[in-house]
């Protein structure tokens, strides 16, 4: 009896070990934490489910254009809602008011940074404009849209404090930007892969920022002064990638339709109208081609003309003119203006020697013409077609200043 008592115990000291490791390989069963304990982990004092979807509800607000500089676009906002707190505010990136500012616009000398605002107040002014307003409700996870609404109080905190940048500071890259801060933030808090999926955007991915602006706009004097202002590398690139080129509210929107979030489309409902759409912005009646074209005509009206005051009419307006061109591009305060293909025919040296216009004139008419064929040939769209009629129209007067037209004309 005592030798099998040992066997036994011999064998259970044996097995114990693998008894242990067996053990050891059995699931540990984690207890899901409460609404309550959760919350406690964080610092709040209640039950309030802070991961429930429509705990915080954000969406897209886009705008129709409008016919002023900085509305040609149409413009892009955040709408977030809380309704367990009560809270709904629009935050916006908007810039101080150009309006009597013309000169500390020129000098850069605008701020611009996210500002909160009351539904009410933000859509007065679209009232009174006869803007469309439109919101799309984003699906968003519940972390991203929390970490959103903390990041963008933070922003509205800070003010105004950001240096005015229409191209890589406007209304709808800002947008994307505070998504995609609010998706890598709420990444490194819990350990998420949350992040936006585009379709390839065929076509249109090979366009430069300057053929967004031109597709997008009215075509109108709003256009006209963005093509004659924006310009230098950045925006004549077509090689940026192409969430940097969500300029464009209603491209913006576009793109969020087809995207996906976490392998789930970003936006799922149907919009909701804000605004009515009661004007449609169809450009101005005296748009810049027709200007374009007076100038032209009046020119060769010039050219048959004895007396020269149509032509100093005409040198007055072109000299105005190329004195903006000329400032943006040898006082570079302004962003994107690193270089202006419209300095090449709009500079402030054919005012300077027009003295001595009778040796220069024909050459550097010559030269206006090989610029407008070089403009109308680019692979990418440079100026508008009314700089290009202007240029013309500069060089139509030129050439009455060359010797052989001066000879026929004393000659008469």
């Amino acid at each position: 009896m005592n030798l099998l008592r040992k066997i036994v115990g011999i064998v259970l000291v044996l097995l114990l070990p693998l008894g242990m490791r067996g053990q050891a390989l059995l699931p540990v069963v984690e207890k899901e934490m409460t609404v309550a304990e959760r919350n406690a982990a964080q610092g709040f004092n209640d039950t309030i489910d802070r991961l429930d979807p429509d705990f915080v509800k954000v969406s897209l607000v886009v705008s129709e254009p409008g016919d002023i500089l900085y509305s040609v676009l149409g413009h892009a906002c955040l709408h977030l809602q809380c309704p367990t707190f009560g809270l709904d505010y629009i935050f916006t990136y908007e810039s101080e008011g150009v309006s009597g500012k013309v000169l500390r616009f020129l000098m850069n000398d605008l701020n611009m940074g996210m500002m909160s605002l009351s539904m009410n107040d933000y859509l007065q002014p679209f009232y009174e404009a006869g803007r469309g307003v439109k919101e799309y409700r984003l699906n968003l996870p519940p972390e991203v849209e929390s970490e959103l609404w903390r990041m963008c109080d933070e922003r509205v905190g800070q003010g105004l404090y950001l240096e005015y940048d229409p191209v890589k500071r406007g209304c709808a890259i800002s947008v994307v930007h505070s998504v995609e801060d609010a998706i890598r933030s709420a990444n490194e808090m819990t350990g998420s892969t949350y992040r936006i999926v585009y379709p390839k955007w065929g076509d249109k991915s090979n366009r430069t920022i300057r053929e967004i602006f031109y597709d997008n706009a009215a075509k109108g004097w709003g256009l006209f002064w963005c093509m004659t202002m924006v310009s230098g590398r950045y925006v004549d690139n077509p090689n940026i990638p192409e969430e940097e080129k969500l300029i464009a509210p209603f491209e913006l929107l576009e793109r969020w339709q087809v995207a996906t979030i976490n392998g789930l489309p970003i936006i799922t409902e149907e919009p909701v109208v804000l605004a009515p759409s009661v004007k449609q912005c169809k450009g101005e009646r005296f748009s810049p081609i027709m200007f374009a074209l007076l100038i032209f005509v009046l020119s060769l009206i010039g050219m048959f003309a004895k007396h020269n005051y149509l032509d100093y009419a005409l040198l007055s307006i072109y000299t105005l003119f190329s004195l903006l061109i000329t400032y943006m591009l040898v006082f570079p305060s302004m962003p994107n203006t690193e270089w202006n293909w419209l300095f090449i025919p709009f500079n402030i040296l054919p005012t300077i020697l027009w003295h001595w216009r009778r040796y220069w004139a024909l050459p550097y008419a010559g030269i206006i013409v090989i610029w407008c064929i070089g403009m109308l040939c680019a692979p990418h769209r440079l100026v508008e077609y009314a700089h290009i009629i202007l240029a013309l129209s500069f060089c139509v007067v030129l050439l009455k200043q060359s010797p052989v037209l001066s000879l026929l004309h004393s000659k008469k």
